[in-house]
């Protein structure tokens, strides 16, 4: 049983997000590998993973032994990144990167037919992400208090786009694309590239 956090609490979603027939996918900001690990035992697949952070990748290759994941130290914006991907992921870090660079390059290493998935995180603006945020914090307690709380050590950053920033600039870009907020300070944005 996974440790919890807001991240792990969110990967089964993640994964149900994965298109028929994928077979490989990118996971960017990978971190230890948890996801990585997870999205190729479960469908058998070819993942990378990649990060800029040398321990986090350290700590990524240590605990994997299945030869169908292969982890990447590198900025995903300077990485010449020579592949294109059925599954594209990024758990908590596209906040790290220009937003809207880190969405294009995401999109022309997609294949057509092929989904992008992202889990972000975003500045708390207004009244409707105090309340939601409230509402989240006994839900919070619940989980960590139940199932430990997991800390995997990786960089973290605070978000600078509000939610309603993120649907904004994403409607331009991608204006078939989902954006769902999920109760512990997350959004899921899905986008299926077109087959043609």
């Amino acid at each position: 049983m996974l440790q919890y956090n807001h991240n792990n609490h969110y990967a089964d979603l993640l994964l149900s997000q994965i298109p028929a027939h994928c077979r490989n996918a990118l996971d960017i900001g990978c971190g230890d590998g948890g996801f990585t690990r997870r999205l190729a035992e479960r469908f058998g697949i070819d993942v990378m993973g990649i990060d800029p952070d040398r321990m986090m990748i350290e700590q990524a290759q240590m605990k994997t032994c299945n030869p169908s994941v292969h982890f990447v130290e590198a900025d995903f914006m300077h990485y010449d990144v020579n592949n294109q991907f059925d599954f594209i992921t990024a758990t908590a870090s596209l906040h790290h990167m220009p937003f809207e660079p880190a969405l294009e390059k995401m999109i022309s290493l997609l294949r057509p037919g092929g989904v992008l998935a992202v889990l972000g995180v975003f500045r708390e603006s207004g009244l409707t992400d105090m309340v939601i945020a409230l509402a989240a914090i006994p839900v919070n307690t619940f989980f960590a208090l139940n199932y430990g709380w997991s800390y995997s050590g990786a960089p973290t950053k605070p978000a600078e786009m509000s939610l309603q920033e993120i649907r904004n600039t994403v409607s331009i870009h991608l204006p078939e694309a989902r954006i769902q907020r999920l109760l512990l300070w997350r959004y899921l944005l899905t986008w299926q590239k077109p087959q043609a």
